[in-house]
């Protein structure tokens, strides 16, 4: 029996996670109605969403260098087995054109990309970091510290954000075969390496395949919501709005405030 690019990934979420994390953080701007919605929407909803990674504003994301096999053989045995799940219905004769028509097309950058971009697209991903004081990360994805930064409970490995896997960083980009994405460590390199760049972000992603929903909105337990910090240059009138939302939630979140330390270069996180 033929085990197909999707079984093969589910063995990705079976690998033990490389090292325990208690809490991952979500950093997030306020600066207009729209953002403020989608923040809505975790805190009533409690749901979040997972964008399609060719939507990144990072045109190095999730970019690795294509390859195919050496082997003829395999490419030949990748190729039959896509056309024959493809095409069921056609006769071999039909299928062997069609076969015969793909192992030249395989040669071709292009098409190689075609078929990695058509599989990627299909999954959803969500980014949240290890760490919450990073004064860079504040700055970018929190409207200059004028913004929030949203704790989730990531101890429960079943659920949600204690699924999320941790990205490695890199000098250079993986190299990826393209007919092999569904072995889960070539899978890992393509969605979980970014340049040594980012590496301060101390990144996680949680990743849902296209049979388990990819890209949309997902809902996790109120409770794995635990803690908000409120940026060091917070408005009183965005203050005012996360005060709301807490005080509506239905289970308890901790709040901290950002300060700025005036003795290092460094944001202390105080509970309020």
């Amino acid at each position: 029996m033929t085990v197909t690019r999707q079984e093969q990934i589910i063995e990705l979420f079976k690998i033990p996670r490389q090292c325990n994390v208690q809490y991952l953080y979500k950093y997030r701007s306020m600066e207009s109605h729209e953002l403020i919605e989608g923040l809505d929407a975790i805190f009533k909803d409690n749901s979040i969403y997972l964008s399609d990674p060719t939507s990144f504003n990072d045109p190095f994301e999730c970019r690795p260098v294509l390859t195919i096999h050496r082997s003829q053989l395999k490419n030949y045995l990748y190729i039959r087995d896509m056309i024959r799940k493809q095409h069921p219905s056609k006769s071999k004769k039909e299928q062997d054109k069609l076969i015969k028509k793909a192992k030249l097309m395989i040669q071709d950058k292009t098409y190689q990309e075609h078929v990695y971009t058509e599989f990627i697209k299909t999954i959803g991903v969500y980014s949240l970091s290890q760490i919450n004081n990073d004064i860079l990360m504040w700055s970018h994805y929190s409207n200059k510290h004028k913004g929030l930064c949203i704790e989730f409970d990531a101890s429960q490995e079943v659920i949600l954000f204690g699924q999320a896997l941790k990205v490695n960083y890199s000098e250079k980009y993986p190299i990826v075969n393209t007919f092999d994405i569904g072995n889960p460590k070539e899978f890992r390199k393509a969605l979980l390496t970014k340049s040594n760049h980012w590496s301060y972000e101390q990144e996680w992603r949680i990743l849902k395949l296209k049979n388990d929903g990819g890209f949309r909105k997902y809902y996790f337990p109120p409770e794995l919501l635990t803690g908000i910090i409120m940026g060091a240059l917070i408005s009183p009138e965005y203050r005012d709005i996360i005060l709301r939302w807490v005080s509506n939630y239905p289970t308890k979140i901790t709040l901290y405030q950002a300060k700025i330390n005036r003795t290092r270069y460094q944001l202390d996180i105080e509970p309020i």
